[in-house]
């Protein structure tokens, strides 16, 4: 099989023509480069190894219901048919597993439509949403107890998205196979085009709506719309799948700017009269939130906290011991009661925290919660996607999901960034927001029209999450589990906090295997921001300032290529024209530096030198740089007996004085700036790597 992404952007004039393709292993699937495309093999694909594997793990499933069965069917094809491709006679881009979960959701929606009353002369509606406000929400954070906080308040906001797509499942009598796509606050789905449905829909939205702005007021929204799709459309005539999604945008879009407005004017006074106290009222201790008339506090320690951030909190200690998530439609189970557990909304949908252990204490129990219980499995154990239960008779939903982030020792800010060493080390969190470039762009001009389908479009959906929220679990723990953890990461979007320097690492690295997992396609790049900020820095000020980076990298411009860039210390470097010589370049003042080699006062001479050259749109505007950098520089280097260090002392009067253009300390580079920005902003580079050594 070929991967959808090497496809993306592809004429079928260049599909015909290519004959270097990549292709997927034929393997079960897991959070590993064992499922990255390859160019060659070592081994003929074995079919019969993975049929075999598929076929012991299938004799697992127990169920008596066809909801119990069918669901956990396809995730176990998830986990075995993701690898194989649907055809060997068409062009194998799409998986087994996307052609048979799309070909079961248009098979329910076209019964539903025949035997119900249809709203169209569309039998599909293709349902889209997206939750506004989820970066704020994680980020109001102003207290120094932030970290379990953090990564509880981002799992929260996973579940409020997942009990959404369950309840409108659950109101529009659909399955999980109607789920073209959930993750990274939003989600798409494929549902009949009947009256029922559309009553439905609405009824629900307005209930989302309702329950959403009673537990969060304005700070959360959820915008939810529908679009017909015609057969036409799905056999690429009159504009296509292409053209349905941009009207989709558009009208999700559209509600996202009148939100709640049905409920304004249902209830005006709830928008519009006071409903805080301000003054001395009091506020939760660590978002700063003031308390509702309806919220009693609650006290931990030494915080007062309201009951949602309690709640979140909890979720945070829990996460790093869960092997579970488990989720039950309709009453709580009674006897799992003390456990950790939450119903987002207050929409039926409970979801318990547990472990193996609890789940094989309560296997009679379990017997009698056919298709109301699903057991999930985040990631699998080890990353290796198991998630089947071998709980003889107990016929309940097996599923499996990717997360990013569910684990985290519970260290502080400061403990991860070392700020109790020694004093004079240099001691910093970096707050990393990362994204893929042109993603909205990707899902509408990506798929050529003549080859737009829902399976390739559920293929590349999937193809995100299995990166982004699975994947990078992978590198994290590769990296600096101990330096960092994962606050969020889903669709295509990534938020870590850590050591300052291992979030630079670990940007570098997601942008690395990103571009070998999508085939080096030059469609698809990444853009990031790295905020260098105090341990004790407010995390909602270093979100905003990561944020002010990160649109940085997405506005940097050099040679004529726009975005694929990484921002820190206010100064965006193309990853492919610009990042890898300059880090070179730090790397050899580091080196030398730490061989007492290179006076530690070659970097404040040319930082200062910069500082006063008056720099403007790349140039410089004090003539008396040049030649007062040359002087310094060159007697820096009359004391110097090291040949490295007094090359490198004339590349940087060369380059800067412009006798070595395009060159950075001798290598190649294709850059809009002065030499001297970047003499300058690599020697900061690597005084802070030097310092925190």
């Amino acid at each position: 099989m070929t991967s959808i992404l090497e496809t993306i952007s592809l004429s079928d004039a260049e599909l015909e023509s290519k004959t270097n393709w990549q292709h997927i292993p034929i393997e079960k699937l897991t959070l590993t480069k064992d499922c990255f495309p390859k160019k060659r093999f070592d081994a003929e694909a074995d079919y019969l190894s993975l049929w075999n594997a598929f076929i012991r793990e299938f004799k697992f499933i127990q169920a008596n219901t066809y909801k119990a069965f069918a669901e956990t069917f396809l995730n176990l094809l998830q986990k075995y048919t993701s690898c194989v491709p649907a055809s060997t006679i068409n062009f194998p881009d799409v998986s087994l597993y996307d052609h048979l979960k799309t070909t079961a959701a248009l098979s329910v929606c076209l019964y539903d439509y025949e035997k119900g009353e249809k709203a169209g002369d569309e039998p599909f509606l293709l349902v889209g949403a997206d939750f506004s406000g989820i970066q704020p929400y994680i980020y109001q954070i102003v207290s120094k107890y932030a970290g379990k906080n953090l990564k509880g308040r981002s799992f929260y906001l996973r579940l409020l998205s997942d009990t959404v797509v369950r309840y409108l499942l659950k109101q529009l009598n659909l399955f999980q196979a109607n789920i073209i796509y959930n993750s990274g606050g939003g989600f798409y789905l494929l549902a009949p085009n009947t009256k029922y449905v559309k009553e439905q829909l609405k009824e629900a939205v307005s209930t989302i709506e309702k329950k959403l702005f009673e537990s969060h007021g304005t700070s959360l929204f959820v915008a939810i719309d529908s679009v017909g799709l015609s057969e036409d459309a799905l056999m690429h005539k009159n504009g296509g799948l292409g053209e349905v999604w941009g009207k989709l945008f558009q009208l999700r879009d559209r509600k996202k700017n009148t939100k709640f407005s049905q409920l304004i004017k249902d209830n005006y006074s709830q928008f519009f009269e006071p409903l805080m106290q301000g003054g001395d009222a009091q506020r939760d201790t660590i978002t700063g939130e003031e308390f509702l008339t309806t919220e009693k506090p609650i006290k931990k320690d030494s915080l007062i906290l309201k009951p949602i951030t309690a709640k979140q909190i909890e979720i945070g200690e829990k996460l790093r011991d869960v092997d579970l998530l488990v989720v039950k439609d309709g009453e709580p189970l009674s006897y799992w009661s003390s456990m950790t557990k939450i119903e987002p909304l207050g929409l039926g949908f409970t979801y318990y925290f547990l472990n193996d252990k609890d789940l094989i204490s309560k296997k009679e129990e379990l017997k009698a919660s056919a298709d109301k219980v699903t057991v999930i499995t985040l990631n699998g154990k080890n990353g290796n996607c198991d998630f089947m239960r071998t709980l003889d008779g107990v016929n309940n939903i097996y599923s499996l999901d990717f997360y990013g982030g569910n684990e985290f020792n519970n260290s502080t800010f400061e403990e991860m960034c070392d700020a109790k060493n020694e004093e004079g080390r240099f001691s910093r969190m970096g707050v990393l927001r990362m994204d893929v470039d042109n993603l909205g762009h990707i899902f509408q001009q990506g798929v050529p029209s003549e080859r737009a389908t829902l399976s390739r479009y559920a293929a590349l959906s999937r193809s995100f999450d299995f990166f982004f929220s699975g994947y990078l679990n992978t590198i994290w723990k590769e990296l600096a589990p101990e330096k960092s953890f994962i606050v969020y990461s889903g669709g295509d979007d990534v938020f870590i906090v850590g050591s300052w320097d291992v979030t630079i690492e670990i940007a570098k690295r997601i942008k690395e295997d990103f571009r070998e997992f999508t085939c080096e396609n030059k469609a698809f790049s990444v853009s990031g921001g790295v905020a260098i900020i105090s341990p004790s820095y407010p995390i909602m000020k270093g979100a905003a300032e990561s944020d002010t980076e990160e649109k940085a990298a997405k506005g940097h411009s050099v040679k004529g290529v726009d975005k694929n860039a990484l921002s820190f210390m206010d100064f965006p470097l193309n990853w492919d024209l610009e990042f890898t010589t300059v880090e070179k370049l730090k790397e050899k003042i580091v080196k030398l530096l730490d061989s007492n080699k290179l006076p530690k006062s070659f970097i404040s001479k040319v930082m200062s030198h910069y500082a006063n050259s008056e720099m403007k749109k790349h140039q410089i505007t004090r003539p008396k740089t040049y030649w007062m950098l040359t002087y310094d520089l060159s007697r820096m280097k009359s004391r110097s007996a090291g040949e490295d260090v007094n090359s490198m002392i004339d590349n940087c009067i060369k380059e800067v004085c412009d006798k070595n253009k395009g060159k950075l300390n001798g290598e190649l580079i294709h850059s809009d700036y002065h030499l001297l920005e970047l003499w300058a902003f690599a020697s900061r580079w690597a005084e802070l790597e030097y310092r925190s050594k």
